[in-house]
């Protein structure tokens, strides 16, 4: 007598590599990549405001703020580049990996 697993029992590298689990396709994506928040980061200083990139990663409260100062600075491309950051978390369906 064969002892088997049940397939909702295994683990999901597993499921997908014996066919249980459908491959479809999709990537994982972050928040926001780390080039995207160096640009807002230089685009920033030209105007006298700080950011700290890697922060924007994990303290939604900083990072609201500081793209809200982005946006209200009147600068069309901080403006817009700001606003692609925004969008790009809201889109996700999430803002930060830890939030407070």
């Amino acid at each position: 007598m064969l002892n088997t697993i049940p397939p909702h029992l295994m683990p999901e590298s597993a499921q997908a590599s014996s066919g249980l689990v459908p491959d479809l396709g999709l990537t994982v994506a972050g928040t926001a990549s780390m080039d995207e928040l160096f640009v807002l980061q230089d685009l920033m200083a030209v105007h006298g405001l700080t950011l700290q990139p890697t922060r924007m990663l994990y303290d939604r409260l900083y990072a609201l703020e500081r793209l809200s100062a982005a946006h209200a600075r009147g600068d069309a491309r901080l403006q817009a580049v700001a606003q692609d950051l925004f969008d790009a978390y809201q889109r996700r369906g999430e803002w930060i990996g830890l939030v407070h």
